[in-house]
């Protein structure tokens, strides 16, 4: 019991970090560092508690909240996508349509005929 109270303890300060600092630059030796662990033992651990991997969470967390961005008609795409933490278009747009299945400008375009 105490070394899974331990485990949540670390898997809830990776993921407080995440959320408040998603669109920064994240390297896994920071969010190793937080959970006071190595980066091998850091990605098994993440991957055992959340059944991704680190970057795919990270993405995941991004995506949403570019989606939240997209829904209002206030940003660009470029804006939105280093909002979110992307480094460059092109990969934003990849890891956006491999999560959504859609363009985020299409994305953009079906919330806002909705509306």
């Amino acid at each position: 019991q105490p070394q899974k109270e331990n485990d949540n303890k670390r898997i809830n300060a990776v993921f407080e970090f995440l959320m408040q600092n998603y669109a920064q630059d994240i390297t896994l030796e920071q969010v190793a560092g937080i959970a006071n662990m190595t980066t091998n033992a850091f990605c098994r651990f993440f991957k055992l508690h959340t059944r991704k991997t680190f970057s795919d969470f990270l993405n995941d967390i991004r995506i949403g909240h570019a989606c939240k961005m997209l829904t209002t008609d206030k940003f660009s795409v470029s804006e939105i996508c280093f909002a979110c933490g992307f480094n460059n278009l092109s990969n934003f747009n990849r890891q956006f349509r491999r999560r959504m299945g859609i363009t985020p400008t299409d994305y953009a375009k079906k919330y806002l005929m909705k509306k």
